[in-house]
């Protein structure tokens, strides 16, 4: 049996997605290891809202498979954040925190309270009067009450100010799960995450952590060094 620390908390194995005759993502291969914060970037249609689906088991794989925690995937394993945040807006937060008791088995009623408390979220507010940030910070407050091994985030960037930005940030870096993050504002990545995946016209262009990446490319001091290079030259070398 595996020593628990040699465990991947996220690993796909020539991962591919067909929709009709046009694939959207193929051969992608990759690790995660536990306790990673990593960063998925990639231009519009690269295939990274298609990665996120596969991963949380929202789409099925026309090819590969995926593995978490050093199982076969279960939904129930990965807690998602997509990027509309999907919360009854008519529900107060207090309700939404019941929802998430009530249909998670695994449910951490005190981490999920204590997330709201400390970025003093009001419990009787209803959704729909939250700011956009608040709103960001209800979604990962039922993600992190589902206390699941992986922490996915679909642009939980988007819409925000620079202010919300920043707080919502700050609260994913504290997080001490493993957490797969998309989004097109690297800047405020390259501060949280410390591992990379590229993906590029459907394929994984780049994988691995920062300091690996950087590395073996001397030239490169940025994550967005990293990036530019490899959109400018897709031949380039994982």
């Amino acid at each position: 049996m595996e020593e628990e620390d040699t465990v991947k908390a996220l690993e796909a194995d020539g991962l591919g997605k067909r929709f009709r005759t046009r694939w959207a993502l193929r051969e992608a291969t990759f690790e995660l290891p536990a306790g990673a914060r990593c960063a998925l970037v990639g231009p519009n249609g690269a295939g990274k809202t298609t990665l996120l689906n596969l991963v949380t088991g929202l789409l099925v794989p026309t090819t590969g498979g995926v593995r978490v925690l050093g199982r076969p995937l279960e939904p129930s394993r990965v807690a998602f954040v997509a990027q509309d945040k999907p919360l009854y807006r008519r529900w107060s937060v207090a309700d939404l925190l019941r929802y998430g008791a009530a249909t998670n088995p695994r449910w951490d009623r005190h981490a999920a309270a204590s997330f709201l408390r400390a970025h003093e979220i009001p419990v009787q507010e209803r959704a729909d009067r939250l700011s956009g940030g608040q709103r960001t910070l209800v979604a990962l407050a039922l993600a992190v009450g589902k206390r699941a091994g992986l922490l996915v985030l679909d642009e939980p960037l988007a819409e925000l100010d620079p202010l919300a930005r920043i707080q919502v940030m700050d609260a994913v870096r504290e997080q001490e799960t493993t957490v797969l993050l998309s989004s097109h504002i690297l800047a405020d990545l390259a501060g949280v995450c410390d591992h990379l995946i590229l993906l590029g016209a459907g394929r994984v262009r780049l994988c691995g952590s920062f300091t690996e990446l950087l590395a073996a490319r001397p030239t490169a001091t940025t994550m967005e060094d990293l990036v530019l290079d490899h959109l400018r030259d897709p031949g380039l070398a994982r």
